[in-house]
């Protein structure tokens, strides 16, 4: 879902020099989306058939110029995989007004509910991501 929202920001702002890629630590390779997030998205005007899903490896890390975990678990996990990461690695939650260092509930298994809840508790740190992107990626 984040993936999906961010690269929709990207393009509604004509940033065709942003590349945007998801990929998870314990993610099977070439999975498409969840039902569940694929109708939440849809919502939303985002279309997911083309997604499948990548596992996480030190080259994805090496290459990426900001690396965005939902849990504080996922970035140390990331940066004891690759220490050189870690200026460059941020919770998602870290972009939000109103819940700074929380980490993202997993609605894996969930109902649509959940996943329409997860992606609004998401909306607004991609939001405020977005805006400041360029100002991130100068530090």
């Amino acid at each position: 879902m984040c993936e999906g929202y961010f690269r929709k920001l990207c393009k509604s702002a004509g940033r065709d020099d942003i590349a945007v890629s998801s990929a998870g630590i314990c993610a099977l390779d070439g999975a498409g989306p969840s039902e569940q997030s694929a109708a939440v998205m849809k919502e939303h005007e985002i279309d997911l058939s083309g997604f499948s899903s990548s596992m996480l490896t030190a080259d994805l890390l090496k290459d990426a110029d900001l690396v965005v975990t939902m849990t504080s678990a996922h970035r140390m996990h990331i940066v004891a995989m690759l220490p050189e990461v870690l200026n460059k690695t941020f919770l998602l939650m870290d972009f939000s007004s109103r819940v700074k260092g929380l980490n993202v509930n997993d609605p894996f298994g969930g109902d649509k509910e959940i996943y329409r809840a997860c992606f609004e508790e998401m909306k607004e740190a991609l939001d405020n991501l977005f805006l400041d992107l360029d100002k991130i990626l100068k530090k």
